[in-house]
């Protein structure tokens, strides 16, 4: 027999923790981690997801912007937290995978009991970024407690990992260096193309842009009014607002100052936002927080131009 033949890939019971998860098919809130967990499905493994109901606290667009919006539903994180590490003692799992070092990681690493079971980190954004905002002290204490426990620290992008080793100090940077991997997180893609004939149909020959986010300062949404203002009168353009935010209202009063033929569709099951990003002419992406930008790469396999601001 060749012996340079593969071997059989062991399986392993997997404790998935997520404090964000699509609540149905459409869902756009982690659909991401439900893309990994059917890839770890397909290839034979038994997956556990422990996440949270939806609630003040989790949900839609995530668990920061919601404690932001809700900060008196703060207690709801810990609870999970607690109910999670009570089904991973039970499981037994061989393996936990937590999205988002904070807060899914940092409360499995410091628990006892758990240490059997290989722990990988999975950061996506938000959680690097409050690690990066938390006091240096408080910080090194964070990351001693999650790198001296996991396996692996696997970050979407290279940008996302420069951004948190570059915030540490020498001896954490070493023990975070000696477990990064570099892996972007699973696209599920699905057929929107009778959805986009649908779109494109009504928009006729105009030029249409659309960019998809959470509105707030940080995703840059004005920049990407006023690149599509600058457009007029030429291409007569339409732009489709895809999310929602506390900066929504500003938004709006601006696109109406340029006098733009904006829409602001808040937020939209997946299968519209994919069908609207299939029909754009140019996705336009301003964000200056992302490490890998899921929207992106959809536009990308959908075959839409991209525009960085």
């Amino acid at each position: 027999m060749d012996s340079c033949l593969a071997q059989p890939i062991t399986k392993r019971t997997i404790c998935v923790v997520t404090t964000s998860y699509p609540a149905t098919e459409g869902d756009p809130s982690g659909h991401f981690v439900r893309a990994e967990v059917r890839e770890l499905e397909r290839a034979g493994h038994r997956v556990t997801v422990l996440k949270p109901r939806p609630g003040k606290a989790f949900g839609w667009p995530g668990v920061a912007a919601r404690l932001r919006a809700h900060p008196f539903s703060a207690w709801q994180v810990p609870m999970f937290v607690a109910t999670a590490a009570m089904r991973i003692r039970m499981e037994k799992p061989d393996e936990i995978i937590a999205h988002w070092a904070l807060p899914s990681g940092w409360p499995i690493a410091t628990l006892s009991g758990l240490e059997a079971a290989a722990l990988t980190l999975v950061s996506h954004g938000a959680d690097v970024r409050l690690l990066c905002a938390v006091p240096k002290r408080a910080r090194s204490l964070l990351v001693t407690a999650l790198a001296s426990r996991a396996k692996r620290w696997r970050f979407v992008s290279e940008h996302l990992a420069g951004t948190l080793l570059s915030a540490l100090a020498k001896a954490d940077r070493a023990r975070v260096e000696s477990l990064v991997v570099i892996e972007p997180s699973p696209l599920s893609m699905i057929d929107v193309t009778d959805l986009v004939r649908a779109r494109r149909r009504s928009i006729g020959t105009r030029r249409l842009y659309v960019t998809a986010s959470r509105l707030v300062a940080s995703k840059r949404v004005d920049k990407v009014i006023d690149y599509v203002a600058a457009m007029r009168p030429a291409h007569n353009p339409v732009l489709v607002v895809l999310g929602d935010g506390p900066a929504r209202d500003g938004l709006q009063k601006q696109a109406q100052h340029w006098g733009l033929d904006a829409h602001f569709l808040g937020t939209t099951p997946r299968r519209e936002t994919l069908s609207w990003i299939g029909a754009a002419d140019e996705l336009v992406h301003a964000s200056c927080t992302e490490g890998l930008s899921t929207v992106v790469r959809e536009a990308e396999q959908l075959g839409v131009k991209v525009t960085r601001l």
